[in-house]
């Protein structure tokens, strides 16, 4: 029986280095649209993968540069890609990205296959499905789940925000823990801070100053609150 279990775990340490090893290690520059690739260093594309179908995991440790960038493109948008549900939210999570960049991120705007670990800056715009640090964009940030900070000139629109939104103009999330700073802030559920001109949420746990405030209970100029769940 000891000689069964030794056995199997062997072969399976051996697979595990077998998978492990196909993947390739680049250093100081290569292209994103390598397959199953790991660059140390700065790795550079044009647009992301998933528009030639490419869904072959690059991990980038280092600077990432896309250009051009769907950024671009974002402005023109009907509507905002956010999830609208806690389902499509969770759908979009769980599919495994085609991008990973540990370290700092440049674009015009990433798109959604892209999940970045440190700094994220673009020209324009940029939606991503998650973001662990800053991001930073001229017209908006579009990110499914922020954890840290974004900023943005214009404004930035989430689905979860663990962290601090900062947008000149304003804010949407669906899910605030934390803080949104901005002309004109909205969510529907917010626990922490809202700093603005107009506040609004439907749901909160905190407290809300700006000109105009508006809960779940009442509307206030200044300041409004609510610690009750």
């Amino acid at each position: 029986m000891k000689k069964i279990v030794l056995i199997t775990s062997i072969l399976f340490v051996f697979k595990s280095f077998s998978q492990e090893v196909k993947r390739k290690f680049r250093p100081l520059l290569w292209t994103t649209h390598s397959k199953n690739t790991d660059i140390l260093g700065v790795s550079v594309g044009i647009l992301p993968k998933e528009i030639f179908k490419d869904s072959a995991l690059t991990k980038t440790f280092g600077i990432r540069v896309e250009a051009p960038g769907l950024g671009l493109l974002l402005p023109l948008a009907p509507r905002s890609p956010i999830s609208k549900t806690n389902q499509e939210f969770q759908n979009k999570l769980s599919k495994k990205p085609t991008e990973i960049v540990y370290g700092i991120n440049i674009s015009s705007g990433s798109m959604a296959s892209t999940r970045i670990n440190g700094l994220s800056s673009a020209f324009i715009g940029q939606y991503l499905i998650k973001e662990n640090g800053i991001s930073a964009a001229i017209v908006g940030n579009i990110i499914e789940q922020q954890n840290g900070v974004a900023v943005s000139l214009m404004g930035n629109n989430t689905y979860i925000t663990n962290g601090i939104m900062v947008g000149f103009i304003g804010n949407n999330s669906t899910y605030v823990n934390g803080i949104q700073l901005g002309s004109f802030n909205d969510s529907k559920n917010l626990s922490g801070i809202q700093i603005g001109i107009s506040n609004k949420t439907k749901n909160s746990k905190g407290l809300q100053i700006g000109l105009w405030n508006k809960n779940e209970k009442r509307s206030l100029p200044f300041i409004n609150w609510n610690f009750k769940s």
